[in-house]
């Protein structure tokens, strides 16, 4: 429906981008940046090649503003604006630019197919959906909060910075909630395995090894689990993909 010429959403982002930032100079150069993983200012602005750090910031307040782009902070560490990252919040404009605006001649001379197939089905099913499915996680997780239906209600929820000493290194983990200063950890796993208690048991190793102290530890899994002792559940709260119907 987009990835092949004169479908029906051929030009959807197109026309809608062109009617809401026509005046805007630099947005593209901005999408396609996000669109390829960089979502740091100081690299938006590297990658972008937008001209000065003033015009970025401008443009990604205007893209804010619109819906189109979310700003998204740790929430252990929410005025650092180092650490803040910003993401294409529209899931067909991220889709657009991230698989079709810089192969738009290819697409124009290929079979859709086979176009599918090169340049868009490895990364699609390995990285594209299973980050959509934490967003689709994350969202359930805050309406259920919402409406009072978590045994374990949390005031924050988002990225949690981390600097992990044993290995050197720092990140981020995408889904965290936080209440009266205790954390839970969510993982979001979109495979076709089950998820068994070594791999749960190895996810919480790594939180610990940042140093990361939760009071409970939770898991989506897309096919549900297997080997996993009631003792053990007691820390843990599993959910499977058909409870985001519910």
């Amino acid at each position: 429906m987009i990835a092949s010429p004169h479908s029906r959403f051929e030009n959807e982002v197109q026309m809608y981008l062109k009617s809401e930032i026509s005046k805007m100079q630099n947005a593209y150069e901005v999408f396609e940046a996000l669109a390829k993983g960089f979502v740091r200012f100081k690299d938006i602005l590297s990658k972008s090649q937008v001209s000065s750090s003033p015009t970025l910031a401008d443009v990604i307040d205007k893209l804010i503003k619109m819906d189109i782009v979310k700003k998204e902070s740790p929430i252990n560490d929410e005025l650092n604006k180092k650490k803040a990252g910003y993401y294409v919040s529209d899931q067909l404009t991220l889709f657009y630019f991230k698989y079709i605006y810089r192969n738009l001649s290819r697409l124009a001379v290929m079979d859709s197919e086979s176009f599918y197939d090169k340049f868009i089905a490895p990364d699609f099913e390995e990285h594209y959906v299973p980050k959509a499915f934490e967003q689709v996680c994350k969202q359930f997780l805050i309406r259920k909060n919402r409406s009072g239906e978590l045994e374990d209600s949390f005031e924050k929820i988002g990225k949690y910075w981390y600097d992990d000493p044993v290995n050197h290194k720092n990140g981020e983990f995408d889904i965290v909630t936080e209440n009266d200063d205790s954390y839970i950890f969510y993982e979001a796993k979109f495979k076709e395995e089950k998820l068994d208690k070594n791999l749960i048991w190895n996810e919480i190793q790594q939180v610990n090894n940042t140093g990361l102290i939760c009071s409970k530890y939770g898991f989506f899994s897309k096919t549900g689990y297997k080997e996993i002792d009631e003792e053990y559940k007691k820390q843990l709260i599993l959910f499977t993909i058909e409870d985001l119907y519910r």
